[in-house]
This record gives structure tokens, sequence and C-alpha cells, in this order.
């Protein structure tokens, strides 16, 4: 049947009018002397006439030329096809394309530069380089194991094998490789990622000075970015099977805990060790604690991306719940000083996203802005849009800085207050912030309680004018000083006039 274009269309409806307007007008001449009424029903019976016999002309006086059991056949035969597994319907899906509408606001925050990660980017140009690293990575891991433990490698691809469909079902699109294929794949960057943890994490001692990557600056820069962009990431139940495969006791004693852990919290403390979570490699020992308090592993971490989210989220999770009602933003960081809040350092004790505040002080845990935090904010903010069992917690964060910071200045305030270190230009710091929730679907507001304290402190006068005289008058050395020497002047004068009185 051939279809109605948007050109044919336009030509059979000027065709309609001009035929229509002919009719009319010869009607309206042969009939001059007949009611005006009489002349518009026979124009108007002629105009669907007209466009009756050109539909007709076209599809057919009736349905006859459509195939009601064929159109049923085939709507019924696309229902009963859906397929749950590897689309975005499954409930399993925990590792997904980026939404379109997020991609564009700045596609190579989404997109990795040189290593892939399992099977959405893999054998793709740029990437292929970086696969003898990998196989490499992957020989240290076996070849060590093979000696100290007896394990070999048919034995870890038996054991990858049995998670081969599990984890294939945890990709929203369907994985493009035979199950051999996908089986090589997960093996061979599982490795890759627990032997790189290990070198970094001090389990192994046998570095090379010729290693690829641990002794290459911008290759440690670039590998530490890629890894945890949403489309670059394996279950995680995957690196748990093969660091349990390939791990000893020693790696358990290596960490000195005065408790029992287990190798999916050893994994958990390489993982974490490695990525510049607050911006330096490294965690501080009271830090590592508390996030481990709340990102000790267990089934709900989902990859790598989703163990960096719940260690920034820390235990705030049980801290307020989100408002659907309501939703109040707050002035900028220097609005705030000019309305006479104050801003202290906080502790990360439980987490970058436990914001107080209390008798006009805003305590925000200090974090780190360097190239790699707009990328890994954009990915996590992307999975919480897509992954159905996230709170919008990293989206909600991430407008409330968005909100503080709005030039440079604002960079400049709360780095003096060092919420903020700062390895960019202020310049290019706060455009960091900009727009970095733009496309997102939110309806949960987790700082409502906090914006609505901020905001009727604002509203106070005595706190306004405090701060303006502070900013007015003791701004520097040489204003502190005339403000005592005034006041030196004014009490002189009070006791001259008091003692004057007196006599």
């Amino acid at each position: 049947m051939e279809g109605l274009g948007r050109d044919d269309s336009a030509n059979d409806f000027a065709a309609i009018e001009m035929s229509s307007f002919g009719s009319s007008r010869g009607n309206n001449v042969d009939t001059a002397a007949a009611p005006h009424d009489s002349s518009f029903g026979s124009s108007m019976g002629n105009n669907i006439d007209i466009a009756a016999a050109s539909y007709e002309s076209r599809f057919g006086s009736s349905m006859e030329n459509i195939d009601i059991g064929f159109v049923e056949s085939d709507l019924r035969s696309s229902l009963d096809s859906i397929v749950f597994e590897n689309s975005l319907l499954s409930t399993k899906c925990s590792i997904f394309e980026t939404p379109r509408i997020l991609f564009r606001t700045n596609e190579k925050t989404y997109v990795p530069t040189a290593f892939s990660i399992g099977p959405l980017h893999h054998g793709k140009p740029g990437l292929t380089a970086t696969e003898q690293i990998k196989l490499k990575y992957t020989q240290d891991l076996i070849s060590r194991v093979s000696q100290t433990k007896g394990t070999v490698l048919k034995d870890v691809v038996k054991w990858i094998a049995d998670l081969e469909e599990e984890a294939r079902q945890c990709y929203s699109v369907p994985v493009e490789f035979t199950r051999d294929e996908f089986i090589k794949i997960l093996l061979v960057d599982g490795c890759f990622l627990i032997e790189l943890f290990r070198k970094y994490g001090g389990l192994d001692s046998s570095t090379s000075a010729n290693d690829p990557v641990m002794n290459r600056a911008c290759m440690l820069e670039v590998v530490d970015r890629d890894l945890f962009l949403l489309e670059n990431q394996i279950p995680w139940k995957v690196l748990h099977r093969l660091f349990s495969l390939t791990s000893s006791d020693d790696d358990i004693l290596f960490f000195r805990s005065p408790q029992p852990i287990s190798s999916g919290n050893v994994l958990t403390r390489l993982t974490l060790r490695f990525f510049r979570i607050f911006g330096t490699r490294g965690l501080d020992s009271s830090m590592e604690t508390s996030l481990l308090r709340s990102t000790h592993y267990n089934e709900t971490n989902k990859h790598v991306l989703d163990l960096l989210r719940s260690s920034l989220i820390g235990s705030t999770l049980q801290l307020e719940s989100g408002n659907r009602e309501r939703w109040e933003l707050i002035p900028s960081a220097s609005s705030l000083i000019e309305a006479g809040v104050k801003f202290k350092k906080g502790s990360t004790d439980y987490g970058i996203l436990d914001i107080k505040f209390s008798n006009g002080v805003l305590e925000i845990p200090p974090f780190i802005i360097h190239e790699s935090t707009e990328a890994l904010f954009r990915n996590m903010i992307s999975f919480e849009q897509c992954y159905h069992l996230c709170d919008p917690r990293i989206t909600n964060y991430a407008m409330l800085l968005d909100i503080l910071i709005n030039t440079p200045k604002d960079i400049d305030i709360l780095c003096k207050y060092g919420i903020i270190k700062n390895w960019l230009n202020p310049e290019k710091a706060s455009q960091i912030f900009d727009n970095l929730y733009s496309d997102t679907y939110v309806t949960e507001f987790y700082y409502l309680e906090l914006s609505q304290e901020v905001n009727k402190y604002c509203k106070r006068r005595w706190p306004r004018w405090r701060a303006m005289y502070v900013r007015n008058h003791f701004s520097s050395p040489w204003a502190i000083a005339s403000q005592m020497l005034a006041a030196i002047i004014f009490i002189l004068a009070l006791l001259q006039t008091v003692f004057t009185i007196k006599m």
C-alpha cells in the first residue's frame, strides 16, 4: 500500500482547493440571483464530492484493501517476541549506554580514551592498542597464582564461564559477541583490573621498571579515568570471583585489620585505594575505615562505578529522606557570605554528601576538583538516571554545588575555608558545575530542610549588618588599626565627658 508523503498530501489538498474554488466560482456565476445559502450549499457539496473522489482514488472506497488479519497477526508476533533480557525492560540491567539526552551535553566525559573494559567499547578504533597491556597483566596474574596456588588458566576460564549468562544480562543492550568471545573479554579485562589494583595497592611487590602502566604518569591518569565510566564496566561479581580465585591468605593479612575481613573486602579496599575519590591516590586510615564501614563487600555492588558512588555517599543514606513535594534553592557562596553565613570545613566520616547548617555556619565536607571530577560526577549521575534502584543522591549534591558555585569568586571562597582543594584555575573549576545535572529527571530533593534553614537565616537583618560592617571596616590590617584607634578615642572622649560632668 503506497504511503501518503508530506509532498503528495500537499499536492492533493492543493488540487482539492483549486477544484473547490473553481466549482464555487462557477456556481456563484450561474446562480447569481439565487439566495446566498443555496450558493453556499452547492459549493460545499461539490467540495465534499471532490475530496471523496480523491480519497477513493488513492485508498479505495472502503476497507477492502486493509488486511485486518495480517495486522493483528503481525502485532501479536511483535508482542510475543518482547525480550526482557539485555534490554532496558529488564530489572537485571546495571550497566547502561549513556542516555543520548545526557551524552550530547559533553560526549568526551562518557567515552574511554585508551582502555576498553567490558563488551560495549571492545575493539573500537583507538582502544585496541592497549589490549596487549591487558594481556600482559593477565599473564602476570595467572602465572604468579599458578606458582603459589596451583590455579591454572583452565580453572579460571571454567569459573568465569559459569557466570557468562548472568553477566550478559547485566548489560542494557545486546552483547554482540559469541559466548566464547564474551568469556574471554570478561576474563582478560577482569584480570587486568585485579592485577592493576594489586600492584598499586602494594600486594604485588615485583612490579618491573618497564611496567607499561605503573611507571608512566600519563597512563595512570588515563586508566584512572577510563575505569569509572558507566559504559566501561564489567559486573562486580565477575571481579569478586576472579579475585577469590587468584588471592591468598597473605593478601588478607596484608591489611592487618583488627577484625576478620573477607577477600571481597580486600578487593573493595584495593579498589578504593586506587581511585581518586577525594582527588588523591591513597586514603588516610581514618577516611578509609569510615568508607569501608558503609561500602564493605556485599552483593549490592554492581560494578566499580557503583562502588565509587556508594563510597562518596557513605552513610548519609539514613540521614534524610527525599522530599517529593517541594524544592527550595539557596544563594551562591558569595551571596551567603554577604548575608552573614559562615563556612566551615566538615568531616568526611559519613561521606562528602553530609552537609550541615547550624547557628549560621554551613559545614561542607572537603573535596578536590581535578581534571576527572566532571567525568566522575556525570557518569554517576547517568547511572542514577538509568538504574531503577538508585536514589538521585549524587544528582542532588551536584545541584547544590551548582547553586553554591556560580563564579570564580565562589570557588575562591570555598578554597579559603578549606572546603575545596582546586587543582584547576578558578574559572575552569566554576564551569565544571555549570549544567552538571542538565536534562536529568529528579523527583526528590534531599537538602530541603537544610535549604529552608539557610534561607531563614539569610532573611535575618542582624547577621547581614554584622557581616557588612566586618567586611567594610575589618578587611585589612590598616582598617583594623583605624577601628581600634577610633574606639580608643571614643572611650577617652567618653571618660572625659563623665569626669567633666562629675566636676
